[in-house]
């Protein structure tokens, strides 16, 4: 009951995001000048700092009612949207801060595309690299007559057993432990999905780039791409079972991750379409496959490690959680750090007449809603 109250929340919160920027679309194509106002991320400090605070409070009165399912079924769903919103709309302020955006419509049809299309083509070719990879492991064990056998042998225990069954489950954990299905695990998570994933997740800035005057605001829209696909992402998992704050708490590096690679893409394809700086953009987009790569990595040993000790499985995978821990509290705070340096650093090559029509004056409406 719980999951699927959260489900609702996240859903409807979405569909009230994605009829905003339909809403903004339709008046773009009615040509109402509205939809051509300038918006400015740059918001005072004391609102960056509530927001943190709302966001930071909701994911510590859902830790403390988690457990109580005679209330947490209807609270955890309010909680939901300030936990997960709150913390992607402070990342995105960091990162677009005093930096030109771009149109009231552009704004919205970036958003709305890292919401819908950036997310659907990357499920279907994550999908498909998948089901080559699975394939290709058919193949191998088809070659190994043992493996094959065992592996029948362990299907007929779990038919008999049934699938959902725990003792079904405890059959199949261990073998995830594995070294080779560790490193099957791994080329697929921290290799082909994040050379994926950051091709298509600034899709709104491949598409406007030819409409985009500078780096900075190829920066700016990546950043909101980033936070588009973390915001879609993270709403469609904050109902999973399990630990609703420890999930939403740990989504707040990814969402990190995402805003930060896709910020510096956006600003590299600004930089090739402008100034045919190609290599800047293979350079940039290889690093940001190697940070994401890096981020997947880990989490996906800190993972293993975690079941490994409820399995009692190799010593060796016991003991690197906290190795894991710090390396992604480094990683994070670095990301961090690339985001504010590299917003700042852009903001000296953002002309005073740019900013001056960007940074609006107090009778300018600028907001993001209709």
């Amino acid at each position: 009951k719980t999951e699927q109250t959260i489900f609702l929340a996240a859903f409807g919160f979405e569909g009230i995001t994605l009829l905003a920027a339909a809403f903004f679309s339709f008046q773009k194509f009615l040509r109402r000048p509205s939809v051509d106002q300038e918006v400015s991320f740059s918001v005072p400090v004391w609102l960056i700092i509530a927001l943190t605070l709302v966001g930071g409070v909701s994911i510590l009165i859902g830790y403390g009612i988690g457990e109580i399912k005679a209330i947490n079924w209807l609270v955890l769903p309010i909680l939901t949207i300030p936990a997960v919103v709150f913390p992607l709309l402070v990342l995105l302020m960091f990162g677009a801060r005093k930096l030109p955006v771009g149109t009231r419509w552009q704004t919205w049809n970036i958003l709305g595309l890292g919401m819908t299309l950036a997310p659907f083509l990357l499920f279907t070719f994550e999908i498909i690299v998948g089901l080559v990879i699975l394939f290709i492991v058919i193949a191998y064990i088809v070659t190994q007559p043992h493996l094959a056998s065992d592996l029948q042998t362990l299907s007929d225990q779990i038919m008999v057993l049934g699938p959902q069954s725990q003792a079904a489950i405890d059959l199949l954990a261990p073998l995830v432990t594995k070294p080779a299905v560790i490193v099957t695990i791994l080329i697929y998570v921290a290799l082909l999905v994040p050379i994926i994933e950051e091709i298509f997740k600034p899709l709104g800035v491949w598409l406007f780039a030819g409409k985009l005057d500078t780096p900075a605001q190829g920066f700016t829209l990546g950043a909101l791409s980033g936070a588009a696909y973390g915001l879609i992402e993270t709403l469609n998992i904050s109902g999973q079972p399990g630990d609703w704050a420890v999930l939403l708490f740990s989504r707040i590096g990814t969402g990190l991750l995402h805003i930060t690679t896709s910020a510096l893409m956006g600003a590299a394809i600004v930089l090739a379409w402008r100034q045919r700086r190609y290599l800047r953009l293979l350079g940039t987009y290889l690093l940001a496959v190697l940070f994401h790569g890096s981020w997947n990595a880990l989490a996906v040993l800190f993972s293993i490690s975690d079941l490994s000790k409820s399995l009692d499985q190799p010593d060796w995978l016991h003991n690197i959680q906290q190795p894991i821990t710090i390396a992604m509290v480094i990683l994070a705070m670095g990301l961090f750090a690339i985001l504010v340096i590299t917003n700042r650093r852009l903001r000296k090559t953002v002309s005073p007449a740019l900013v001056e029509t960007t940074v609006p004056p107090e009778n300018m409406d600028t907001s993001l809603t209709p």
